[in-house]
C-alpha cells in the first residue's frame, strides 16, 4: 500500500517505500509502508520465516510442517489438517482390485472398489466360483466334491 508524505513542506504520493542515508554513512535505511499486512500471529508463516504485522510487530513462523507421506485407502475418513505448510508430497493410494480374486467371490456377484456412487467405481471384479457338486458314493458312502 503507497502513502502520501510530507517531508520538508514538500509533499510526495503514493511512496510505497522510503528510504534515507545511515548516519554512518554505510548505505540507506529503508522502510516500507506495511499497513495493509493481513499478518497478525507466527502461526500464518511457515516455520522460521518473519514477518511484519500492520502495526509494526515482527514475527518469527511458528506453522506445523507436514513432511511427505502417503495415505492408503481405509475404511474411514483420513484428514490432512488445515493450517500446516506440506513441506513434501501428499500420495493419496490408488484404489485397485490387485487382491480380488474372482475364483474366491461367488459365481455372478460383482465387488466394486473406489465408489462414490454405484455408477462411479474405481474398479470392479465380478466372481466365478461356481457353487460345489457332491455326490455321496452309494458304495462306499464317501463323499465327492467337484
Amino acid at each position: 500500500m503507497a502513502q502520501n508524505v510530507t517531508i520538508n513542506e514538500i509533499q510526495y504520493n503514493g511512496l510505497p517505500f522510503m528510504s534515507a542515508p545511515k548516519t554512518n554513512g554505510q548505505g540507506d535505511a529503508v522502510f516500507w509502508d506495511i499497513s495493509d499486512s493481513t499478518i497478525d500471529n507466527a502461526g500464518k508463516l511457515r516455520n522460521g520465516v518473519i514477518g511484519y504485522g500492520a502495526d509494526g510487530t515482527k514475527y518469527t513462523g511458528s506453522m506445523t510442517e507436514k513432511t511427505a507421506a502417503s495415505y492408503n485407502p481405509a475404511s474411514s475418513d483420513q484428514t490432512i489438517n488445515a493450517n500446516q505448510f506440506l513441506a513434501g508430497a501428499q500420495t493419496i493410494k490408488g484404489v485397485t482390485t490387485t487382491n480380488l480374486n474372482a475364483s474366491y467371490i461367488a459365481n455372478g456377484i460383482t465387488v466394486k472398489v473406489g465408489c462414490s456412487a454405484d455408477d462411479d467405481c474405481v474398479a470392479s471384479v465380478t466372481g466365478t466360483l461356481k457353487s460345489p457338486v457332491i455326490v455321496q458314493d452309494p458304495t462306499t458312502h464317501g463323499l465327492h466334491i467337484s
